[in-house]
């Protein structure tokens, strides 16, 4: 079965959506209703494809799909927009969406669209062959555990935060794509969010050093982002 994750805020064709795609026999299907929705779940599990509104509430879906392609670049979008004029489009398209859809769409329709984009073959994320040297982020327990058996608890931003760099495999990953991956449009009003990803960061090291990690293992490119220099299995 492939796994994909609608986000819909109009509830009716949210509930639509996901009956649909069940009944077809071939969907993990997993539903949410804001950018939100989208971090929380994609911290739990990144989907092979993901079905995604543009007008959603506090968040549009242009930013949403702006930081979740910079955060994984393979998986895959499919847009659904009411929005039908050409400016509109191109910002769907420049934004990382694959495919965008003009509601009202077909169930049908909208199905090949996800079925073809999965068998384009674009990974939702290039996981690390298992080691047993390796330390684990157990994302659904909110722990990372080294291989000696030593755990430590995470909060969810940690979690995150560690899963987004753990993806990169070692690539710089700016800032600017953590701050919109961990906090939403909303959040950014009321917190200065360089400060609270810097305190992040920091309280993240610390559990690190707790657990014996390198003394570089997250490394700041002051100005431009961070980067994680072990490796770390996902489970």
């Amino acid at each position: 079965m492939w796994d994909v994750l609608v986000c819909e805020d109009f509830t009716n064709l949210r509930e639509a959506l996901v009956d649909y795609l069940n009944d077809s026999g071939v969907w993990r299907v997993r539903a949410v209703s804001d950018g939100q929705g989208v971090r929380v779940a994609l911290a739990e599990r990144v989907p092979d494809v993901l079905l995604l509104d543009v007008g959603l509430p506090q968040e549009s879906g242009i930013e949403v799909a702006r930081w979740v392609k910079a955060a994984h670049p393979g998986l895959g979008i499919v847009m659904l927009s009411g929005r039908t004029s050409p400016v509109d489009r191109l910002a769907g398209w420049r934004c990382g969406a694959d495919v965008y859809l003009l509601k009202p769409a077909e169930m049908e329709e909208v199905e090949l669209a996800l079925t073809a984009l999965v068998k384009r073959g674009q990974p939702a994320a290039i996981r690390p062959e298992p080691t047993e040297a390796q330390p684990v982020l157990q994302v659904a327990k909110g722990q990372l555990v080294c291989p000696g058996g030593q755990a430590s608890p995470l909060t969810g931003r940690e979690v995150m935060l560690l899963h987004a760099l753990a993806l990169s495999h070692g690539s710089l990953v700016e800032s600017e794509t953590l701050r919109r991956l961990l906090w939403s449009a909303q959040e950014e009003g009321d917190v200065d969010l360089n400060n609270a990803l810097f305190s992040l960061v920091r309280r993240l090291r610390r559990k690190l050093d707790g657990l014996g990690f390198p003394a570089d293992a997250l490394n700041v490119v002051r100005g431009r982002g961070y980067r994680l220099a072990c490796p770390l299995r996902i489970e």
